[in-house]
């Protein structure tokens, strides 16, 4: 229900999968998620799928459990209200799942494959000992980072992890996730573990139209005058846009900019502007050049990239990496982390340095400030580099693995 990253995954897969002649998709939804089923049906796939696992009891008690959801996640201050009513969520869900789905979990017995883009494998499908069961793995984060919020709000992760196991098949989205998810669950067979990249929608590409630019700038309250950089994720630690905003404003200083503004997409300003100034920051230069964009709308977002002079994303740790290949694929030269997934994405044709180095992250944008060459010739690599990756080559060689054997 959450339109995150892994949704929009989950729909470019679905997309390309029906495309195709030799593939007959039914799609299946935990019973505490039905309310979803008509949703999907009307927006995208009308009279394309067959649907099961809907329930209209379930629905309506899955209502409640999203009401629920939304409270706990505004209830951040109050802890203990805050753990009751995530202990709601789940308990909720539980009840509802094991009560529809004790049953046949489908109109059909056809179905030879199992493919979950997320969550882990349902019990009554893991019974089924004539079906080869398929999951994607997107990263270790909750694993890996140190104090990433709680169990429950990171609950599908341990649900998988607890079900994982070497009897089923995985997809990573890099042979990063890969080599993690072998170190944090050693009992998986590597065999049994394929690699397939992400790719950016068809949307992504380089527009030049000046007229439009300005409306877009006009609309995020983005000087016309002004060139400027862009940055695109959510304000989570782990993106290290604190170090990388402080490190541009201290560019700025030392380098005397007048030229050149940090146009910010993302949610939640307030609280990382509260956060940024309690660092030794000059206040005065970062009220004059960051400018927050807050949610960018999609179809913006392809002349925002392809306009900047530089995308900045230097997180602490990628499971792929999607918005620097949405900026390559648009033209935009990129500064991107060397660690975890990000080299796999971006190769030679950007910038990459160590994620906690300040002085690293002010050295690469002096490259790009005063070498026009340089922002040229990664603009031309980074539009070469996103040829690698699309959609159809993912969906393309998951099918390929699915009928192998």
């Amino acid at each position: 229900s959450v339109r995150r990253g892994i949704y929009f995954v989950s729909l470019n897969i679905l997309k390309e999968m029906l495309k195709r002649t030799d593939v007959s998709v039914c799609l299946w939804t935990r019973p505490c998620k039905s309310f979803l089923l008509d949703e999907i049906r009307n927006k995208y796939f009308r009279n394309a799928i067959s649907f099961y696992g809907n329930g209209s009891f379930a629905c309506f008690l899955s209502k409640i459990i999203t009401i629920i959801r939304l409270v706990a996640r505004k209830n951040e201050k109050h802890r203990i209200l805050r753990k009751i009513l995530w202990g709601m969520v789940y308990l909720g869900e539980f009840c509802i799942d094991s009560f529809f789905s004790s049953g046949s979990c489908c109109s059909h017995q056809t179905e030879k494959i199992f493919f979950s883009p997320q969550d882990a494998i349902p019990k009554q499908f893991q019974r089924k000992k004539d079906l080869k069961r398929f999951v994607v793995l997107y990263d270790t984060i909750p694993y890996k980072i140190v104090n990433l919020g709680s169990k429950s709000e990171n609950g599908w992760f341990w649900r998988l992890a607890k079900n994982m196991n070497s009897s089923d098949y995985y997809f990573a989205i890099s042979e990063a996730t890969k080599k993690d998810f072998c170190t944090f669950k050693p009992q998986l067979k590597k065999e049994h573990i394929w690699v397939t990249p992400l790719a950016a929608s068809d949307t992504f590409r380089p527009i030049s139209d000046r007229r439009l630019l300005n409306e877009i700038k006009r609309k995020y309250n983005i000087s016309v005058d002004k060139k400027y950089i862009f940055s695109l994720c959510t304000l989570e630690p782990r993106k290290n846009l604190i170090r990388a905003v402080k490190a541009f404003v201290a560019f700025i200083e030392k380098n005397n900019i007048q030229d050149l503004v940090w146009v910010m997409g993302g949610g939640q300003y307030k609280s990382f502007s509260k956060q940024i100034k309690n660092e030794s920051i000059n206040s005065n230069l970062y009220d004059r050049c960051v400018l927050y964009a807050g949610y960018i709308d999609d179809n913006d977002l392809p002349i925002l990239y392809s306009n900047a002079e530089w995308f900045v994303f230097t997180s602490q740790y990628e499971g792929f990496g999607l918005p620097p290949l949405e900026a390559m694929q648009c033209g935009c030269p990129v500064i991107t982390s060397n660690n975890s997934s990000l080299p796999e994405v971006v190769g030679d044709a950007g910038i990459m340095i160590d994620w906690d180095d300040d002085e690293q992250h002010v050295d690469a944008y002096e490259k790009y400030y005063f070498n026009e060459e340089l922002r040229k010739e990664n603009s031309r690599k980074g539009l070469e580099r996103a040829k690698l990756f699309s959609w159809k080559k993912t969906v393309d060689k998951m099918i390929c693995v699915m009928n192998e054997g």
